[in-house]
């Protein structure tokens, strides 16, 4: 079944055993996908400082993941 995602093992088996532990499939999905593509911080030198701003207004300090969930959501 692992095989049929496009996805590294790991995120493939996330999802199929997601359900297993009670986890919010869309909520998963889009960490998977969040975590599928390039950075999405970006830090223009020019405003370095309203850049870093803005990123901890999104950060969890429970971990990357949740933030990126907010920066999806966002």
């Amino acid at each position: 079944m692992m095989s049929e995602f496009p996805l590294d093992p790991q995120m493939s088996k996330m999802l199929i055993a997601s359900p297993e532990f009670q986890c919010s499939q869309e909520m998963l999905l889009t960490i998977v996908a969040m975590l599928s593509v390039p950075n999405v911080w970006l830090r223009p030198n020019n405003q370095c400082k309203e850049a870093d701003a803005a990123k901890q207004l999104l950060s969890v300090p429970d971990g990357d993941h949740l933030t990126l969930l907010n920066v999806y959501n966002e």
